[in-house]
């Protein structure tokens, strides 16, 4: 088909222009100008202009109105809003420390690769803002929401911001991530995170007593010599080629083999695992283990029972329920992608020795000295989260230890050295643990890298 084809020509031009319009987006030929101008044309419904300039642009998502019907499945329709939430995200410029010695000058949210893992509730309202610091122009895609991303999800200028609501219909586990052309550049500098909408009513899963913990799997390609401060820059060429130096759980390589992350024996652990890309695939894989449960996109409906291996694409995730049944042994978990896995995929889960005395753990809300996980710690713009953030106590006297979550975000308190870990702790829930041997204990939240902690314990 030619637009010199009579009475065809409107119809050429529209499926020309969205074609440009996405490949532009995706790619960044010449991007800025034709997103805006096929945007302006746009029916929008804000409360003020999106054009790149404008500071703020507030949207107001409509829900469905219908449920239609497919062999059984209903759409699912948020006839009503549970609840509120406000999450801010900043991008910034972040010097990281990827693998051993190898510190990369990143893109991204909130000072950390990756972002803070976002936690709402099933048609929960979710005010968002999103904050350029930086530099260049930078945006957000949230793959949970259903919105007009031509305008949202706009490129912000350095020093404005953006705001709009959305309400996630579906549950599961979503990619977020910078929008701006070329995406690919974006993504692999840093600029992604997951947000987790959490099930309620009949969509909610089963408690995971043996502890919940979030794997995000990415990529880094670096420049090959470092510059003057000694951090590694990306390198554009190898993004295109799909060839990355590192391949990295949580933002590091190989952490979770230094590390070990601490599970339960024979209690349901619940892992969310996400592969942000941006290029390749992921084969994840528990060794001495079945995946016992697996829903794919974290989606209650999208049930699978005993995987021996997950497959995930990327901007795709899993929750994967299962149980590790040899107390004091090790489960190594790996992308059984080889090449991926040598590259920093490969980390060890610790089974608990229930028979172990060299220390323990008590009931939630079990008296002892307190911590608190101050108010606002989900963004990295204090200097203090765990207050008191070093702590001394003495065995036989003291020696116990509560951390209790005043802030609105899910929280861990987990050790450096993978000796403790309290799980995911919400707002207003409290973790105790009985210190019995003297030694100084680092520990940091698992979700948010920068909230850190020390508790130094001394003989009786």
């Amino acid at each position: 088909m030619t637009q010199k084809q009579s009475g065809r020509k409107i119809a050429v031009a529209n499926v020309v222009a969205v074609s440009m319009v996405t490949i532009a987006f995706i790619l960044g030929a010449g991007a800025v100008s034709m997103y805006f101008n096929i945007q302006s044309a746009q029916n929008q419904s804000t409360t003020s202009s999106s054009s790149l300039g404008i500071s703020t642009t507030t949207v107001t998502t409509t829900q469905q109105v219908s449920s239609p019907q497919t062999e059984g499945y209903a759409t699912p329709v948020c006839n009503s809003q549970a609840g509120s939430t406000r999450i801010t995200l900043v991008a910034e410029r972040a010097k990281v420390q990827i693998a051993k010695n190898v510190t990369y000058d990143g893109w991204s949210f909130n000072g950390t690769i990756p972002g803070p893992t976002i936690w709402v509730n099933l048609c929960e309202n979710v005010e968002f803002t999103l904050i350029n610091n930086d530099t260049m122009a930078h945006s957000i895609d949230f793959h949970a929401a259903q919105v007009n991303w031509a305008t949202v999800y706009a490129p912000v200028l350095p020093g404005k911001t953006l705001s709009f609501n959305f309400t996630p219909a579906y549950p599961g586990i979503f990619m977020y991530h910078c929008g701006v052309p070329p995406v690919l550049e974006h993504i692999a500098n840093g600029m992604y995170g997951v947000i987790i909408v959490n099930g309620t009513g009949n969509w909610a899963l089963p408690v995971a007593p043996g502890g919940t913990f979030v794997l995000i799997e990415s990529e880094f390609y670096l420049n090959g010599q470092a510059g003057t401060d000694g951090s590694y820059t990306g390198n554009y060429t190898k993004m295109l080629a799909a060839t990355p130096d590192y391949v990295v759980f949580n933002g590091k390589a190989f952490q979770y083999q230094v590390s070990p992350i601490v599970v339960k024996p024979n209690q349901l652990v619940r892992l969310y695992v996400f592969n942000e890309g941006p290029n390749l695939w992921e084969a994840f894989h528990v060794i001495g283990s079945i995946l016992d449960t697996v829903y794919t996109d974290g989606n209650p409906l999208n049930v699978q029972h005993g995987l021996q291996t997950v497959s995930i694409p990327p901007s795709g995730g899993a929750i994967v329920d299962m149980f590790f049944t040899d107390p004091g042994g090790l489960n190594p978990f790996v992308n059984h992608a080889f090449a991926y896995a040598q590259a920093g995929t490969v980390g060890v889960f610790k089974v608990e020795n229930l028979t172990s005395t060299s220390s323990s753990s008590t009931a939630s809300g079990a008296p002892g000295v307190p911590v608190s996980i101050q108010a606002g710690s989900a963004v990295n713009s204090t200097t203090t989260y765990y207050s008191p953030a070093t702590l001394t106590v003495v065995i036989g006297v003291n020696n116990t230890v509560t951390w209790a979550n005043n802030d609105d975000a899910t929280h861990t308190v987990t050790a450096d050295d993978g000796s403790f870990d309290s799980g995911f702790l919400n707002q207003g829930q409290t973790w105790s643990y009985t210190f019995t041997t003297p030694g100084t204990y680092s520990y940091h939240c698992s979700i948010h890298l920068w909230m850190k902690g020390t508790v130094i314990v001394k003989s009786g």
